[in-house]
């Protein structure tokens, strides 16, 4: 009986390794090159908008462009995926990227940079319930937290290091003569074509299609992921009686909360830090302004593998996000200077732990049955994707009217702390998860 114990533990550790080297690491670089194209264009804008005479108005309103877009697409891209597989669908995503990189290297006008920043936001917006999708339906629940969180490290990181990268390419010299910006453009786009034909013949739908598995191994983890007898009796319910579940709805609007405040924290930092009045060169601003995002990572990566351990998943997400909004509280009081750097900081923990094992969540409370649909995925990823638009157009309207960030840090800690009131106690009425998640 030990020996058998013994050798199931065996497999799942095996399992778990190859699952993390083999797919959840090519989809952390997807999402890194995924998230690098969304945010070059803050880096180019301002060279840009004076090469093209656009205002700043103009220029915010090419930015809001891509999660128009972003959010009109997503659920049409999820009936794509399921119509014509992982492999046509992701090499059709990528090289629409990539046609938006090329398109944004040479646009001459608003109305063009409008059109293409649109085309970038349709392409993308599949690629995140998409690669959630992909997750769960190849880990068993014990694991699947740190298997999204894996992948989804590679957001912050790419803020941290994507600044640097695309710094580099405004300053260097091209060979083309073109101008540094659209040189930008044109370099992080080439290596998307190449990733498109690499994914399209590297990604399986399924388990007992990959070739980096043995056959044991495939066997224990269809095993694994094989709906209990109960739950091959209980037909998969539709739609319509999904949406009657308040965990829909608990789980959406948490989401919308949760990132309404990342995504402000994202594209204010900068301007946050320079009013900080921490150093005046931009390389020390980049450089501070990555510290947040560098406590999203390091949240995202710690608090998936404590969940999977604990199996446990609304405490993992109420907590943190909780202690997110009270650090920004806090940080709203203080007068500028490093306490509100490191308040930020422990923001950004909070913010990383609560969004890397969401995702475990609809799972964990049966949302949909025993396997969560991908619709549902996309329907919960649409409430996030409104807060990038909520997010960002908040911070920007209470900074406008009260001349400064304390307004609107204590707004968004506010949401944060909101939060975890959705997704404190499960079906029974208890706080936390009791079963293994």
């Amino acid at each position: 009986m030990l020996e058998g114990v013994d050798v199931d533990t065996s497999l799942r550790q095996r399992v778990g390794r190859k699952i993390a080297i083999w797919l959840v690491l090519p989809i952390a670089v997807l999402t890194f090159v995924n998230s690098i194209d969304r945010v070059n264009v803050s880096y180019a804008g301002s060279a840009m908008s004076a090469d093209l005479g656009l205002t700043p108005d103009q220029f915010g309103q090419g930015v809001s462009m891509f999660f128009i877009a972003y959010l009109l697409f997503q659920y049409p891209h999820v009936q794509l995926l399921k119509r014509i597989g992982i492999k046509a669908w992701l090499f059709c995503s990528m090289l629409l990227w990539a046609c938006s990189g090329f398109w944004m290297a040479h646009v001459q006008s608003a109305t063009e940079f409008y059109v293409a920043r649109f085309l970038l936001g349709m392409a993308e917006a599949g690629f995140a319930p998409g690669m959630t999708w992909l997750i769960s339906q190849w880990t068993p629940p014990s694991i699947r937290a740190r298997a999204l969180s894996g992948a989804l490290v590679a957001v912050p990181l790419s803020m941290v290091l994507g600044g640097p990268l695309c710094g580099w390419l405004l300053g260097i010299a091209n060979p083309l003569g073109m101008e540094a910006w659209r040189y930008m453009f044109l370099a992080i786009a080439i290596p998307n074509v190449v990733l498109a034909i690499a994914a399209a013949f590297y990604f399986v739908d399924r388990p007992d299609r990959a070739g980096w598995l043995t056959a044991a191994e495939r066997d224990w983890l269809n095993r694994e992921m094989a709906p209990s007898g109960e739950d091959v009796r209980i037909p998969a319910p539709s739609f319509t009686q999904i949406a009657r579940d308040p965990w829909l709805w608990r789980c959406s609007i948490g989401w919308l909360l949760i990132m309404t405040g990342a995504y402000a924290l994202a594209f204010w930092l900068p301007q946050l830090v320079r009013q900080l009045d921490l150093g005046g060169s931009e390389l020390m601003i980049g450089t501070l302004s990555a510290l947040p995002m560098l406590g999203i990572a390091i949240g995202l990566a710690v608090n998936g593998r404590l969940s999977d351990r604990a199996g446990e998943r609304l405490r993992h997400v109420g907590i943190p996000s909780a202690a997110a909004g009270i650090a920004m509280l806090a940080a709203a009081g203080l007068e500028p200077g490093w306490p509100v750097l490191a308040l930020l900081f422990v923001a950004g923990l909070g913010l990383g732990a609560a969004q890397g094992v969401f995702w475990a969540i609809p799972s964990a409370v049966r949302l949909g049955g025993g396997s969560v649909p991908v619709g549902v995925i996309a329907l919960i990823s649409m409430f996030g994707t409104a807060g990038g638009i909520i997010g960002p157009w908040l911070t920007g309207f209470l900074v406008g009217s009260s001349g400064s960030f304390s307004v609107a840090i204590g707004v968004l800690a506010a949401l944060l702390v909101v939060a975890p009131l959705l997704l404190s106690f499960d079906r029974a009425g208890r706080t936390g998860m009791a079963q293994r998640a």
